[in-house]
């Protein structure tokens, strides 16, 4: 993929992470500047899905390696909204642990992403 956008998608993937490890540390639940940073970070991931889109014809990616990495831009997509559907329904310190784990998954899916990636 162009660019250093799965980079930057990265870099702020981990920075939400740290961010709900010191919300999980002060047991406090997400607020509305959390969740506008899962939608930065949604915003950039939706962005990454429809450039890899885009540029899919012109590199060698085809059958396996085609579904894997659309399947791994999608399941971006879903794990913040469904991290933060959990922790605001539950209310707890386990809950945000949730969506720690969520922005964690979110990292590991754009590292995926970067490998399955021709170079």
């Amino acid at each position: 993929m162009d660019g250093s956008l799965p980079l930057v998608l990265l870099v702020g993937s981990l920075l939400f992470a740290a961010v709900v490890a010191v919300y999980v540390v002060l047991d406090r639940t997400p607020d509305w500047g959390l969740l506008g940073f899962a939608a930065v970070i949604e915003a950039a991931t939706l962005v990454t899905l429809v450039v890899a889109a885009v540029q899919v014809g012109g590199v060698d990616l085809h059958g396996g390696a085609l579904v894997t990495l659309f399947g791994y831009l999608v399941a971006g997509l879903v794990l913040l909204p469904a991290g933060f559907v959990w922790s605001l329904a539950e209310q707890s310190r386990g809950a945000t642990a949730v969506l720690l784990v969520a922005g964690l998954a979110q990292a590991f899916v754009v590292v995926r992403v970067m490998q399955v990636w021709p170079s």
